[in-house]
């Protein structure tokens, strides 16, 4: 089998390119799979990411929502003011208008 010092070299190098062929595989598969997991990872940020986006255009849309009901309301304020300021001046004068019989019934 070993007939002369070649032989055994030969042996020696055919073992080591085969060690060194199989921690190449193993090294290749371990970076691999480390791309494999940061792939995934990227791609749950990314959807982590787009579903925080989607949030925020909802609550955008909320905010533009309740500008507009305001600025739409606001045209209206004059009036709703001056509704409330005539109900009270008629709820003074029919307080006034009581106080004033009120006084007369017990000056009589």
């Amino acid at each position: 089998m070993f007939e002369t010092s070649r032989d055994v070299l030969n042996w020696v190098l055919a073992i080591s390119v085969a060690l060194i062929s199989v921690f190449l595989v193993w090294g290749l598969f371990y970076v691999v799979m480390l791309l494999k997991r940061g792939y995934a990872m990227v791609r749950e940020i990314s959807d982590i990411i787009i579903s925080i986006k989607e949030k925020l255009d909802r609550i955008e849309q909320l905010f533009n929502l309740v500008e507009e009901k305001l600025k739409n309301s606001a045209s209206y304020l004059p009036l709703v003011f001056k509704g409330i300021s005539e109900i009270l001046e008629f709820v003074k004068n029919k307080r006034a208008k009581r106080a004033a019989k009120k006084s007369n019934s017990q000056n009589s």
